[in-house]
């Protein structure tokens, strides 16, 4: 190779090198983007969701003319109730855990296992929503956290409801 062919080669080498290393560094660097489990508030936030939702769901099972004491029934009249309610907490702490980018892990059945025979109706599911996005509300995520959850949730509309 003749010394100018040597010189352009070694510059492109070095420029190549150099613009790697700023562009590449420059992404090593950068915080990786936080998950919505991250941006809840990790542990707590994802336990202040589900307290406050199953808070809201109780109340509304409460009202004359609830529209979920149908679906609750079961649960609220079983005699092991703070059992099967702690187990209901964890578990649904697990499953928005991990749907939501944290390292818990959900072991419960699967929506449609534990949805089948309830018949939940429409309206069942939206006054469900409805108390989802109250808890959304009451513990104050912000909108794109809100949307994010949200899709989670409603992902989960097809094995719940009509089954």
């Amino acid at each position: 190779m003749q010394l100018p062919q040597l010189k352009f080669a070694v510059a492109l080498l070095l420029g190549g090198t150099l613009l790697c290393t700023s562009a590449c560094g420059s992404k090593e660097t950068d915080p990786a983007t936080p998950t919505l489990y991250e941006r809840m508030g990790e542990l707590k936030g994802i336990e202040g969701f589900v307290d406050v939702l199953m808070a809201n769901v109780a109340a509304e099972t409460a009202v004359q003319n609830s529209s979920m004491l149908r679906t609750h029934s079961p649960l609220l009249n079983d005699p092991d109730k703070p059992a099967r309610l702690a187990r209901l907490r964890n578990n649904f702490i697990n499953q928005m855990g991990e749907a939501t980018g944290g390292p818990l892990k959900y072991t419960g059945l699967s929506m449609l296992s534990a949805h089948k025979g309830m018949m939940i109706t429409e309206k069942e599911w939206s006054v469900w929503r409805q108390a989802a996005d109250a808890s959304m509300e009451t513990n104050k995520l912000g909108a794109k956290e809100r949307a994010e959850l949200a899709t989670i949730l409603d992902e989960m509309k097809a094995a719940t409801v009509g089954h």
